[in-house]
């Protein structure tokens, strides 16, 4: 991220929901949130969110995505609401932990739908200090800055208890981290007395004839290098699932992604099910 500025890619995501964001069927508190970060990060991110408002607006937004990166906005939306999905069939217990949550609408539909969710929010200050000009924080939903990877295993500081049940849930970020600070993270909170479900997305490798996130684009790479927020790593699926299943996880489902070359996985540790 460059220093002073909310993330680039977050807001990336908010235009992609703010585009096709109905479509997918994500809630409209998703939608709200979108369409207002993108107004209060003001400059040209404002004048995009005004296009993504209008037929018009949006057709010329489409015809950009298909030279830069084609099928983008649909696979941001089709991402949240496969994430949406299983979150809804859990029976809400504990916390959601948000970390890297940018402009995501998620966490805060499901805490207004159903009381039982406690949702716990973290980000970089930068971006969290957009967030909270348009996101509230209510007795359900609570906020905090940390720096990823390494905030992850002081969320004790933020008022976590680690010895109830939780959800964590690691949309589009992992890429972004070091690897081996985040292999870290995971072997701290892989021994929580209570250690989370996962649900995290990551890269798959390039590959010759793959789309999307699957190509070595290098108009991608620069635009994400100018924005100080490069792709760190990737992983094909069953490597990173062993990874998983080594520190005590289980996994529960996998979505492939579409061939767009990111993929999710939800992951329960052996521990937790016990306990649940």
């Amino acid at each position: 991220m460059i220093p002073g500025r909310p993330s680039a890619t977050a807001l990336i995501v908010a235009l992609s929901v703010a585009r096709r964001g109905a479509g997918a069927g994500l809630p409209d508190t998703s939608l709200r949130i979108a369409a207002r970060a993108l107004d209060a990060a003001g400059g040209h991110w404002r004048w995009l969110g005004r296009l993504a408002r209008h037929r018009f607006g949006r057709a010329l937004l489409d015809l950009v995505e298909r030279i830069a990166l084609p099928g983008l906005a649909v696979h941001h939306c089709t991402r949240k609401r496969w994430l949406l999905d299983r979150l809804r069939a859990t029976a809400p217990a504990g916390d959601l932990l948000w970390p890297a949550v940018g402009f995501d609408g998620t966490g805060a539909s499901l805490s207004e739908a159903d009381p039982r969710w406690r949702v716990r929010e973290y980000d970089h200050p930068d971006t969290l200090r957009l967030r909270a000009g348009i996101v509230g924080t209510h007795a359900r939903l609570s906020r905090a800055p940390i720096e990823l990877p390494d905030g992850i295993v002081h969320l004790r500081e933020h008022g976590l208890d680690d010895r109830v049940a939780a959800v964590l849930v690691a949309e589009g970020v992992a890429m972004y981290l070091p690897p081996r600070p985040l292999l870290r993270a995971l072997r701290t909170i892989a021994r929580w007395p209570m250690p989370p479900r996962l649900l995290l997305t990551a890269l798959a490798p390039i590959t010759a004839q793959g789309r999307g996130f699957s190509t070595d684009s290098g108009l991608v790479r620069r635009w994400l290098s100018a924005h100080g927020e490069p792709f760190l790593w990737r992983c094909p699926p069953a490597r990173l699932e062993r990874l998983l299943q080594r520190h005590g996880y289980a996994i529960a489902a996998r979505w492939e992604g579409g061939g767009y070359g990111e993929y999710a996985i939800d992951a329960c540790h052996a521990r937790a099910a016990v306990h649940g």
